[in-house]
């Protein structure tokens, strides 16, 4: 290997703790025990991270499953089944995610005690607040937004337009009397950059005419107190001619004019300076902005309970519906918008060339000659496109949105990249799976085939690239709430066990966090896992895993966007659940117990550093465990652990494929729909398996269209 790719290799096993450093030693570690949980599933794509080390290679096909047998053939890596797992029946999978020394899973006694892992973040002022009610009584709401090029039932108002990332968003203060007894309503606008003086008036709309597309009842001058704050007082329900009431939805957009919109404005924006705003929607006299939808010219809905994501979930898209991942939270604040805009700049930023993955932005020279040595993409959203999942490609093709995590001892460290070799597809593995009804089911097991690496031994993992809506969520929810679902040793004796990672803080390896993100939940936050991804996959260095003299490429500002970026990307509500085949589909997804994995509900904590992501009421659909699957999903790392995933959540499921363009799910992209994917459950998740196979045609229709609903 040639010296310049021996040293990048050296660095990147330095900084993931693999050959010494500050990194180095025990930085994986399994939990203790605790008590419930079940099912793995469906894999989603998401975060950003990779992993492991070698043993195995050729030209010759590899399983993605080292030594797999077909479904029913249960058990662990290793082959000595878990406590409460039957050795005779099947897995599932999920996978993507980055490892350093893992000590293999254990029988755990009940009773243990639990192992507390250390606060990922620490309770701090609050700042402000979104929603608060001053001593007058009256409430005061603060939300932000970004430039769209039409009203939200057109195109264009869903993407990123040119130099989105600059001067093209705006804070707001909702100031509501009605909460107080009074009648009026303040809107104060407060946007990035100055507005036109010469040109066009920033404007104001307020209630929507229900059935009439984007048609407002009110359209309105703003009064400017300054070129970046200007106010307009709304003083009745303008759609029914009446005072405002407690309980109203008023709806409202902002006209953007922007400086330059007229000759001769000062302080003239480079690009584009007309534009059209979100349309919000504020709950006259409780406070706060709502997804909640009365006009017919669009889809009704979604009520508080579809909302998978809390006050963070955004209204329904009509015209794009395929950049649904790539949308900020709804209740955005003014401190926070720039960074989301500016990591999402960062985000699409090729490491070498400098140059954006879309048309009409500049070249980034500060980020350009950046990309590593060994890298396996230039930019993140080259594996997360739309912010959505990977896939494997045809037959006979090379790895595009996949990574090979490497296990055991290797000259090529603990990821293929590519420099170092080429990972294909050599071909699917066919099995018939028969249900109860007659149907049969073809299931599809990807066969790997490696070219160009000499005679290392390969162990590899291969995973594909997750999606990324709702990561900062997870990360908000306390350890506390995580760790009383596990249940490592099987305490009820129900055969499911879910068992917590530990992990060392990759700044202080004395502290052990929960693992709570990648494939096999190895990454502790959100940093964390963009910090990894960016060494791993770009070979960027950051101020988490610098280089040997301590340096990082990758600035701290620049860092703290990209986290920025996907702390803050969110989700919309549930579709079709008030449709009694989704209605009987949810009820057989409790009887049948996925629930017991894939738990449906979390509340995140108060001490989130976003204040967005703090006190939600959220239906991710993971308990974010570790479940034995079996060993048809085990990968070829041979680790005792190979066939134990995360949870992966379930939110956003029924999406993927308009996202992503593909239905493919698991960790190596081996399922074709979510019904394959229940078909591969093996290991604790087997009895799911086994249920669903003798289901009648009817209930599992209603079952998938229930999942589809996510």
């Amino acid at each position: 290997m040639p010296d310049h790719l021996a040293e990048a290799r050296d660095r990147r096993l330095r900084a993931r703790g693999s050959i010494g450093g500050p990194l180095g030693g025990d930085l994986v570690r399994p939990l203790g025990a605790l008590c419930c949980a079940l099912v793995a599933g469906l894999g989603c794509s998401g975060g950003i991270e990779p992993d492991s080390t070698p043993q195995r290679a050729d030209s010759a096909p590899i399983a993605g499953t080292d030594g797999a047998s077909s479904p029913g053939a249960g058990g662990s890596a290793s082959g000595a089944p878990r406590p409460g797992v039957d050795p005779d029946v099947d897995t599932e999978v999920d996978a993507d995610e980055d490892v350093d020394v893992v000590d293999p899973p254990g029988a755990v006694e009940c009773g243990a005690p639990a192992v507390t892992p250390a606060p990922l973040f620490a309770a701090g002022p609050a700042g402000p607040a979104i929603v608060e009610r001053r001593a007058d009584g009256v409430i005061v709401t603060r939300g932000a937004g970004r430039v769209r090029g039409r009203h939200e039932l057109e195109g264009t108002f869903s993407p990123y337009g040119p130099l989105y990332f600059e001067n093209r968003s705006y804070g707001f203060v909702i100031e509501d009397s009605v909460a107080a007894g009074g009648s009026t309503i303040e809107f104060t606008y407060l946007p990035e950059a100055p507005v036109s003086t010469h040109g066009a008036q920033t404007n104001f709309r307020y209630f929507k005419i229900y059935g009439d597309g984007n048609v407002f009842h009110s359209n309105v001058t703003m009064q400017q107190r300054t070129l970046q704050e200007l106010v307009y007082t709304v003083e009745q329900n303008s759609r029914e001619g009446r005072p405002l009431q407690r309980g109203d939805v008023l709806e409202f957009e902002f006209g953007v004019f922007i400086a330059g919109n007229g000759a001769g404005d000062p302080g003239a924006i480079e690009g584009r300076t007309a534009y059209y705003s979100d349309t919000f929607r504020y709950l006259v006299g409780e406070g706060g902005l709502t997804a909640r939808s009365g006009d017919t010219s669009g889809q009704l809905g979604p009520d508080d309970d579809q909302r998978l994501a809390g006050a963070a979930t955004i209204p329904w898209i009509y015209a794009e519906p395929e950049l649904y991942f790539s949308q900020m939270v709804l209740n955005m604040q003014p401190e926070h918008v720039q960074a989301f805009l500016r990591g999402r700049r960062l985000f699409h930023t090729d490491f070498g060339s400098g140059e954006h993955s879309e048309q009409g932005n500049p070249v980034w020279s500060a980020q350009a000659g950046k990309l590593g040595p060994l890298s396996s993409a230039p930019r993140c959203a080259s594996c997360h496109e739309r912010d959505g999942r990977g896939q494997p490609p045809a037959p006979g093709a090379e790895l595009e949105t996949m990574v090979v995590k490497l296990y055991g001892s290797s000259a090529l460290g603990n990821q293929l990249q590519q420099q170092e070799g080429r990972a294909m597809l050599a071909e699917y593995e066919e099995r018939e799976v028969v249900l109860a009804d007659g149907t049969s089911i073809v299931l599809q097991k990807p066969l790997f085939a490696f070219d160009g690496v000499g005679d290392a031994k390969l162990a590899p993992s291969i995973r594909v690239a997750r999606q990324n809506p709702g990561v900062g969520l997870l990360e908000a929810i306390p350890e506390a709430q995580i760790l009383e679902r596990a249940d490592e040793g099987d305490c009820n004796q129900d055969g499911v066990t879910g068992r917590a990672r530990l992990v060392a803080d990759p700044l202080d390896a004395s502290r052990m966090q929960l693992g709570r993100f990648g494939w096999k939940a190895e990454k502790v936050s959100v940093a964390h896992q963009v910090a990894d991804a960016l060494t791993a996959d770009h070979g960027v260095s950051s101020g988490i895993f610098p280089e040997p003299d301590g340096s990082a490429e990758l600035a701290a500002s620049d860092f703290d966007d990209l986290v920025t970026y996907a702390q803050l990307l969110t989700l919309p509500a549930r579709r079709n659940a008030d449709d009694p085949q989704v209605q009987r589909g949810q009820e057989l997804f409790t009887q049948i117990g996925c629930v017991r994995c894939h738990a449906p509900d979390a509340t995140t904590g108060s001490d989130h550093p976003l204040v967005e992501l703090r006190d939600q009421e959220i239906h991710p659909y993971s308990d974010l465990l570790l479940h034995d699957l079996g060993e048809d999903l085990a990968d070829g790392s041979g680790t005792p652990e190979a066939s134990e995933w995360r949870t992966p959540p379930l939110w956003g499921l029924g999406l993927i494929e308009t996202v992503s363009g593909h239905g493919r799910l698991l960790h190596d992209g081996r399922a074709q729909s979510p019904l394959h994917a229940v078909l591969w459950h093996g290991g604790e998740a087997a009895f799911a398996r086994a249920a669903v196979i003798e289901l009648s045609a009817g209930d599992r229709e209603a079952l998938l269209a229930f999942l589809q609903s996510l």
